[in-house]
């Protein structure tokens, strides 16, 4: 699938790279970090870029990071991008923060999960409980042995320390820190292999998280001429033994579109549509799917004008909750609201006022940022003046014509989801105990862009 992956900060350095393939030269990414170190927005880029005859790099970008990939064969660019996709939730699940300064403390770490997640360029081993059983995570305590003994803890082994002859002493100092732990690597059985063997919990809950998101793009007359939801069904699964979960959805027709977890039965899902499963330990995503819709009904009016007169420019934003959407769900909170109106090259400076948060205008990038927080009021509004560039020559305005301006929406609201989908029961069985359950639902924003007419 790939010959080589490359991870490489958003100033366009080299952190990690490995080849599976033979060693793939630096040269041959240059087309890639070209565009990369003269780019202002990196997120512009294209995801495929032919690199020269031979090669392709494929790339996605994640907090300020890329995940490059060479490819010299016909491979559908999308599994590509959801194998780069998967490396960097698992490393975002070891290391907390993907940064550079994460990636080289951890560099070890990194090339042990490469090497277990790619098999000569194909996805291998790419199950996070898998994962788990095989590398322990890095912590300060496997750190504090690996300086006491000269050797890594990392790489876990199903031979018990004393089978290996192990120092008594050193024996005693991994044991008392909880290093040496001797853990059974594979699954509960063959047909359970993403579920770790022994899984023992003192208190045992199960948590269902329905996480969605908007993708929506609005013309300058108001109206949505794209648009659609991403969500997912995600469970953190923390019970012993091997149990048995059913989840009943109020309104299972919302899965279409959808995407399971191995662990899920399909047979079961077709016939009663619910959710039958041995859950993997942890945390992980049980169903993916989308739903396009461009009747969606977002819980807020927003509106947004930009003018341009002869001396100046005026523009002009409005944000409200709609309260026929949040009176029915009064659980509902809009919070973390953010517009980011993207202005031409041609405005110099703005002098901008608003009621609900605060606002600036970010001279470099040409954005007005508007941080309204939480959307409870029915009195959000902004309003400035725009000034123009000079034209060197004879001093006269700038005034934009050509170029039009956007804005872009972020919030997420907490107890709503915009799909309408619900829980309606989570049973466990299969266990001689009563375990915790809960649930919540999350909306947020996707890439939510409003044209300016």
């Amino acid at each position: 699938m790939i010959d080589s992956l490359f991870i490489v900060s958003g100033a366009g350095r080299n952190v990690v790279e490995r080849h599976f393939r033979g060693t793939t030269p630096r040269l041959v990414c240059e087309p890639f970090m070209e565009k990369l170190r003269s780019s202002d927005h990196p997120e512009g880029i294209p995801g495929v870029i032919c690199g020269n005859r031979r090669h392709v790099l494929i790339h996605i970008l994640r907090e300020k990071i890329v995940f490059l990939a060479v490819v010299t064969q016909e491979e559908p660019p999308l599994a590509v991008f959801e194998l780069l996709d998967r490396v960097y939730l698992v490393l975002s699940r070891y290391l907390g923060e993907v940064s550079e300064d994460t990636l080289r403390q951890n560099f070890s770490t990194v090339y042990l999960l490469l090497d277990e997640m790619i098999d000569s360029g194909l996805p291998f081993t790419t199950e996070m409980n898998s994962l788990e059983s095989i590398i322990a995570p890095p912590s300060a305590i496997g750190k504090v042995v690996q300086a006491v003994s000269g050797s890594s803890t990392q790489v876990l082994s199903d031979v018990p320390p004393e089978a290996m002859g192990q120092n008594s002493t050193l024996g005693a100092l991994t044991s008392a820190l909880g290093a040496g732990t001797h853990t059974q690597i594979g699954g509960a059985s063959a047909e359970v292999w993403w579920r770790r063997q022994n899984v023992v919990y003192a208190s045992n809950e199960v948590y269902v998280d329905i996480v969605e998101s908007i993708d929506c793009i609005v013309n300058g007359n108001g109206q949505m001429v794209s648009g659609g939801v991403n969500g997912d069904i995600q469970v953190n699964s923390k019970l012993s033994g091997i149990p048995e979960v059913l989840l009943t959805l109020r309104n299972p027709g919302v899965l279409q579109n959808v995407s399971f977890h191995p662990c899920v039965r399909l047979h079961r899902f077709e016939r009663d549509r619910a959710l039958s499963f041995i859950p993997p330990d942890g945390e992980f995503t049980l169903a993916s799917y989308w739903i396009p819709d461009t009747t969606l009904n977002l819980p807020f009016h927003f509106t947004v004008s930009v003018t341009y007169h002869a001396e100046h420019g005026k523009v002009q934003l409005t944000a409200n909750p709609k309260l026929s959407v949040t009176m029915q769900h009064k659980q509902m909170l809009i919070d973390k609201f953010v517009v980011n109106v993207r202005l031409p090259s041609d405005i110099a400076s703005a002098t901008l006022a608003c009621q609900g948060g605060n606002i600036r205008f970010d001279e470099e990038t040409k954005v007005v940022v508007w941080h309204v927080g939480k959307l409870t009021t029915q009195e959000n509004k902004a309003e400035g003046t725009l000034i123009y560039a000079t034209d060197p020559k004879d001093g006269s305005p700038r005034i934009p014509s050509d170029e039009k301006s956007t804005a872009q929406l972020v919030f997420l609201i907490k107890g709503w989801a915009i799909s309408g989908i619900r829980l309606d029961s989570c049973d466990v069985t299969g266990t001689s105990y009563s375990p915790y359950k809960a649930s919540r639902y999350t909306t947020t924003s996707g890439k939510m862009d409003f044209r300016i007419a």
